[in-house]
């Protein structure tokens, strides 16, 4: 089978999505027996080095600005002589093609809780139901998000896989880390001894401004929160709420880690916060966990699914219920030991290259 893959993001993107789209290929290559897969990367990223190698791998690079005229117009164009049998895209399908369309939609929050979400990114989504309904399958990113996708009316239940997210190697606990690289990241972002992590964008959704208010109710009066994370001024100011409740330096702030310091900034954490109001997976969870580190979340949307009995669960409204889920880990070895080591069992399910498999199954369906 000749496949081609929506790598756009391999480089450069969304950074959820990169992170999917680096996985899910370097795993379609690592099973790849047969196929003859052509990978698809924005043209600004020509030049750059593709760490992996396969002699039935074919590059193209293309017009990627913008990622819903790029799918529906250059794409289909660009590939029309290469007679390839199907294409797995990233959230917008082509109306017609020369190929089966296998799109891979990771969310569709914006439709269910536009609140989230500005004008402008509201508009630019809402192609992608009408897309997506001429798409020959859809892949999404959890049973949470099928069903969402199944009541909005993108697609029917007998068209839409599961695929989940899986882990990568590099998240693992503190134990098994190398000392100089943990004391490195401890060194460059000044990490205290302990400290509460939420890891992600800045946002309404994420539901910071709660989890923000939760730390002056804390019985701990020391501990920080780490925020790691790119912060969107223009949605409300963070450091005005934390000077306003009294908890201003135990609020800290960074909007950028490395991707090679992440492992470690996860690992040397005390327990990871998760309170978003609305997830389509929840990646930042699984990480934490493979990571060794007990995780607060919020019990809606596929965070239950993903973290199942290893999550120990709040209310995302309640900044007092996070607040004493927080205590009680803090306070409570035996729990927090308990579901350290719940949490470590519930991420060993997860794995890149079972998602490769099962979006490589996709394409054989249709």
């Amino acid at each position: 089978m000749k496949l081609g893959v929506d790598a756009k993001w391999f480089f450069n993107g969304p950074p959820s999505g990169r992170v999917v789209v680096r996985n899910l290929v370097k795993n379609i290559i690592t099973i790849n027996e047969h196929n003859q897969l052509h990978l698809f990367f924005n043209k600004c990223d020509k030049g750059k080095v593709f760490p992996y190698y396969d002699k039935q791998i074919h590059f193209h690079y293309i017009w990627g600005k913008n990622n819903l005229i790029s799918n529906v117009l250059v794409l289909p164009i660009y590939s029309f002589g290469l007679k390839l049998d199907a294409f797995i895209f990233q959230n917008f399908s082509p109306f017609c093609s020369s190929f089966k369309r296998i799109v891979y939609i990771h969310d569709i929050i914006y439709i269910s809780n536009p609140e989230f979400f500005t004008i402008a990114e509201r508009l630019y989504f809402l192609p992608i139901k009408y897309l997506s309904r001429r798409a020959h399958r859809i892949c999404t990113t959890s049973e949470s998000e099928k069903k969402r996708l199944i009541n909005f009316k993108f697609g029917i239940a007998e068209k839409i896989d599961v695929i989940y997210h899986g882990i990568s190697d590099e998240f693992k606990p503190k134990e098994l880390h190398d000392n100089e690289s943990l004391k490195t990241v401890s060194l460059k972002y000044n990490l205290p001894e302990k400290y509460l992590l939420y890891v992600g964008r800045l946002n309404v959704r994420k539901n910071i401004i709660n989890l923000v208010k939760s730390i002056p109710l804390l019985i701990n009066r020391e501990i920080p929160l780490f925020l790691a994370g790119h912060y969107d001024w223009k949605t409300f100011d963070i450091r005005g709420l934390a000077c306003r409740l009294g908890v201003k330096n135990r609020i800290i702030f960074t909007e950028f880690v490395e991707n090679k310091h992440l492992p470690a900034l996860y690992a040397l954490s005390t327990i990871f916060c998760f309170v978003s109001y609305e997830e389509g997976f929840g990646l930042p969870a699984l990480e934490a966990m493979a990571s060794g580190v007990p995780v607060v979340v919020s019990y809606s949307s596929s965070i239950p699914e993903v973290c199942r009995d290893a999550g120990n669960y709040i209310d995302p409204h309640n900044p007092k219920n996070i607040a004493e889920m927080i205590d009680s880990l803090l306070i409570n070895k035996e729990l927090y030991t308990k579901k350290k080591a719940m949490g470590l069992r519930q991420a060993s399910l997860f794995n890149w290259e079972h998602s490769a498999e099962k979006i490589i199954q996709s394409t054989l369906k249709v």
